[in-house]
């Protein structure tokens, strides 16, 4: 892995950090399953007929984990150094049904392909985050789903750099701060994560016009696992729906209608 990653084009946070690289792969299966049993009541097919893009895709780990139990699946990834990587991972688990192709979202060109579009903190990393979502809209066949997750911006301590109010300033003093702290130079890779209001105007100018702030399936299968304090959010955020526009992050279905 070190030879691979000699030229690296990575976020910076992960370059620093290896969030993805240590995590995504611990906890991969769970992800997939959490994809699936929340995504799942808002579409008709089985699982098993499902055809699947994961944008951002990383390493390809949930990518792998959901081809396992999904008809088809395509990572689409930006970073070389990551769609190398994810190939790599293709290739030694032996799935047929999964590929990975070295782009953005926001040069998607599928039409009506997709039951299911995941975008799993991605977003944020996005600069054009209309057109991503307009081409993934496209993507989608009619009746498919779009799920995310994504940071909020309103959050007081940012989940890349784990510093206090730094998605609050703009980037200039952002990169001041990251520069300061020793942790970055460049908060440009993950700048990106909306308010709450921001993300409902960004879905709709898509061409969403149903979509639904949801608490995800099964608790156990998040990042965090199913700890007390995380389970007592969810409970507040079933109850009062206002509490999204402060949430950590939002988890969202959306639907091409």
């Amino acid at each position: 892995m070190t030879d691979l990653f000699e030229m690296d084009d990575r976020p910076l946070y992960e370059q620093q950090y290896e969030k993805m690289l240590y995590e995504r792969s611990r906890i991969a299966e769970r992800l997939a399953c959490q994809i699936i049993d929340t995504c799942s009541p808002y579409l008709s097919k089985p699982v098993s007929e499902w055809e699947v893009l994961d944008c951002g895709s990383g390493y390809g780990f949930t990518a792998a984990e959901l081809a396992k139990r999904c008809k088809r699946v395509k990572g689409i990834e930006p970073s070389h150094t990551l769609y190398v990587e994810a190939v790599r991972i293709q290739q030694e688990k032996h799935l047929a049904n999964l590929s990975f192709a070295n782009i953005g979202a926001e040069t998607l060109s599928d039409h009506n392909v997709y039951d299911l579009v995941v975008l799993d903190n991605v977003l944020e990393h996005i600069r054009e985050q209309l057109q991503a979502l307009q081409r993934i809209f496209h993507a989608l066949r009619p009746n498919g789903v779009l799920f995310i997750v994504v940071p909020n911006k309103l959050w007081p301590i940012e989940v890349h750099y784990r510093l206090p109010f730094l998605s609050y300033l703009p980037l200039s003093l952002a990169n001041i701060y990251l520069r300061l702290t020793g942790k970055g130079t460049d908060y440009s890779d993950a700048c990106y994560a909306p308010t709450f209001w921001t993300l409902r105007r960004l879905l709709n100018a898509a061409g969403f016009r149903e979509f639904y702030f949801v608490v995800p399936a099964n608790l156990a299968n998040t990042m965090k696992g199913d700890v007390w304090y995380y389970r007592l959010g969810a409970r507040l955020l079933r109850r009062i729906p206002l509490l999204w526009i402060i949430s950590k992050a939002f988890v969202v279905v959306a639907i091409k209608r």
